[in-house]
């Protein structure tokens, strides 16, 4: 794969955990079920992880996180987060469900896009695929909630 072409795929990783992170760090401030808010701050912590492992990989590639990315993050997860008191568990459950399954998606189409003849994309399989393992227990997490709600 091309470096830049590498290079943006983990810049939009960058930006979906991030997104997760502030998504989840402002529905559990927001939230009057203590359960739930645990259960968003235990996956804030996990995505955050991904966020930093990542960066430091762009950071390896000699390039950075890119600023529209942080921009990005703030739409996808801040603002959402904080209407999620006025939409109901049922919602807030299923846009959160929704997030982590492009994340799964997207996981799993740059896996299949690695050239393993590379050495910085065999190394990186390992980590994708362990994110990509999180974001689809968190997936099945939020719909699991979802569906008890029924």
């Amino acid at each position: 794969m091309q470096r830049d072409i590498l290079i943006k795929w983990l810049n939009w990783f960058y930006t979906l955990e991030m997104s997760q992170v502030e998504l989840y760090l402002t529905q559990a401030r927001h939230s009057n079920d203590d359960y739930l808010a645990n259960v968003l701050l235990t996956l804030a912590a996990t995505e955050i992880r991904h966020a930093e492992s990542i960066k430091e990989i762009i950071i390896k590639l000699d390039s950075q996180v890119m600023l529209i990315d942080k921009l990005l993050s703030q739409i996808i997860g801040y603002i959402p987060g904080q209407v999620s008191p006025f939409i109901g568990k049922s919602n807030l459950y299923y846009y959160n469900y929704s997030l982590e399954s492009i994340a799964v998606h997207d996981y799993k189409l740059f896996l299949k896009s690695l050239d393993f003849n590379s050495k910085i994309e065999r190394d990186l399989a390992p980590l994708l695929l362990n994110n990509m393992i999180d974001e689809d227990l968190h997936r099945l997490w939020f719909k699991g909630q979802r569906e008890s709600l029924s």
